[in-house]
């Protein structure tokens, strides 16, 4: 670590003893305390003032003392060598107890649906944990621009070498439709399906995320002739839209989960083809092997003890959905 200036570098060591000396403006008390020679002290800040341009103890006067430039050096130094010795420890302190340090990526869903628990559940498996949330697309580019070290999103990044990506769960698009309008009409086909909405906008996702070339993809393949359509950015507009009548959808469970109190105004239907979401616990780098297979385990067993459970009680119909690895 360095300090850059005018002339040249100051080196860590001279900083040492720099703060040493200027503890009381003594160099032979310095030289004692570090067990090196006076020469040695002198040399080093010696080699300090050169660096600066300007001397850092005034010799003239009895005892020395530091000079303005002395001061300066004492007070912004001191403080970056006690940072220095605070990463030490704490870098020996997660060795010795294998707790790395922890940048973790999640897509939307995976927030909503799993993030409050996993986190919890990481404090005890990390040193130092900080976490971001976002479509699939940002998550992905965090992880091949190494912002974070461990994804949990619907891209295993298949396309980039060195990428490992454990899967953990798959999950069925199915049709969102309010209430109001299966009420009022029976659909037992995708033709009763297509007559019912060509009335209503087709609602989707802007064309950033990854659920857009999902969901356009299903919408193409079951060749519905074109409507109106309404672009949203949040799973909760999307909802909110479907529960109103002012719209329909596709979306796979969790989606539809993550605003589960507008469950009781929509109603879903299985499609007529088979599209699927998966999500993937991606990391790149060895070291985080250990704990990426930790994570793959908890979050298999928060969807076991916590979502479906609580899924079940709500709209058990959703569990045939999904399925965990």
């Amino acid at each position: 670590m360095l300090i850059m200036n005018r002339e040249g570098n100051l080196d860590l060591t001279s900083l040492r003893i720099f703060i040493e000396t200027a503890t009381d403006c003594n160099m032979t008390r310095a030289a004692a305390a570090l067990g090196i020679s006076q020469p040695a002290v002198s040399a080093a800040i010696k080699k300090i003032e050169n660096s600066l341009g300007s001397p850092v103890f005034d010799r003239d006067r009895r005892p020395i003392q530091l000079t303005t430039a002395g001061r300066l050096l004492w007070n912004r130094s001191f403080l970056i060598l006690e940072q220095l010795d605070d990463l030490t420890r704490s870098i020996q302190f997660s060795l010795e107890n294998e707790k790395p340090d922890l940048r973790l990526g999640a897509s939307d869903c995976m927030s909503a649906c799993v993030c409050p628990s996993l986190i919890d559940y990481l404090l005890n498996e990390t040193e130092n944990i900080s976490a971001c949330t976002g479509s699939t697309p940002k998550v992905t580019d965090l992880l091949k621009h190494r912002a974070v070290d461990i994804g949990l999103s619907s891209d295993s990044i298949e396309d980039v070498p060195h990428f490992q990506a454990l899967h953990f769960l798959t999950e069925r698009f199915l049709f969102v439709l309010p209430r109001s309008l299966t009420k009022q009409r029976n659909i037992s086909c995708n033709q009763d399906l297509v007559a019912a909405v060509e009335s209503l906008p087709y609602l989707r996702f802007g064309k950033e995320t990854f659920d857009f070339v999902q969901s356009e993809r299903i919408y193409r393949s079951l060749h519905f002739i074109d409507q109106r359509r309404i672009e949203v950015d949040t799973n909760f507009t999307m909802m909110e839209l479907v529960a109103r009548g002012k719209g329909w959808t596709i979306l796979p469970p969790l989606s539809l989960w993550m605003v589960n109190r507008k469950l009781e105004d929509v109603d879903f239907l299985p499609l007529s083809i088979e599209a699927t979401r998966r999500y993937f616990v991606v990391y790149q780098e060895q070291a985080f092997t250990v704990l990426a297979n930790k994570i793959l385990k908890k979050t298999r067993k928060i969807f076991e003890k916590e979502i479906f459970p609580e899924m079940k009680k709500v709209r058990p119909e959703l569990l045939q959905f999904i399925e965990l690895e």
